[in-house]
């Protein structure tokens, strides 16, 4: 997550966007990578949902989703309230 400086004490986390990139460890590729942030559908273990159309981290080298950011959370839940 990105963080801004407000003032001394003061933080702000700014939300990730389609096309960002950090840098991330990917346990499929075993290596530092570059990870780009991009909206994909992702079906959910132990169960036959899929999310539409949310926000991944994807690994630039093995294509691998490697984590979901915070604004993306909100998604996986309305589709599990319906279960």
């Amino acid at each position: 997550m990105r963080v801004l400086r407000l003032s001394k004490e003061r933080y702000m986390e700014t939300p990730w966007k389609a096309g960002d990139t950090a840098s991330v460890h990917c346990p499929h590729c075993g290596d530092i990578v570059t990870a780009r942030y991009a909206r994909r559908s992702v079906a959910l273990p132990r169960t036959r949902l899929r999310v539409r159309d949310v926000l991944v981290s994807i690994c630039g080298a093995c294509d691998a989703v490697l984590a979901f950011p915070r604004q993306s959370i909100a998604q996986f839940r309305e589709v599990g309230v319906g279960k």
